[in-house]
């Protein structure tokens, strides 16, 4: 029987605004979606994500439906080296507020199905973004 390891559950927001999809930059591990991990002692999950997505783009949103779910470990160099996070992305809903991006996203951009090609960096990411679009 394997042994238990510590791992991380993170949660990421693909917030929808018309037709559009908020997608974020982090400047070492490439594309990203506002959220991250459950932090020790947070129970409610609903509110983590939402405090998440305040504090890294200024956004208020409504939380909608899981779906998609990957894994990532972060590669060395990065604030988190080393931790294995367990991911799920949801479906949310913007409802007010303007993008202003805390120092862990470099860059933003409200893309379109078909808009967001030169985003691929090959990473699971890019795969939950690509999984949103077609909508599944």
């Amino acid at each position: 029987m394997a042994e238990d390891k510590k791992f991380y559950v993170g949660q990421k927001a693909f917030i929808q605004k018309g037709s559009k999809v908020l997608i974020l930059r982090d400047p070492d591990l490439g594309l990203d979606f506002p959220g991250g991990k459950i932090q020790e002692g947070e129970t409610d999950f609903d509110e983590a994500l939402r405090r998440e997505v305040l504090e890294e783009t200024g956004l208020q949103i409504e939380i909608g439906e899981p779906f998609h779910r990957w894994f990532w470990k972060f590669g060395p160099g990065h604030r988190n080296a080393g931790k294995e996070v367990y991911l799920i992305g949801f479906r949310c809903s913007y409802l007010s507020g303007d993008v202003n991006l805390s120092d862990e996203h470099s860059e933003s951009k409200w893309a379109k199905k078909g808009d967001f090609v030169d985003w691929n960096d090959g990473s699971p990411y890019f795969e939950a973004l690509k999984v949103y679009f077609r909508g599944g």
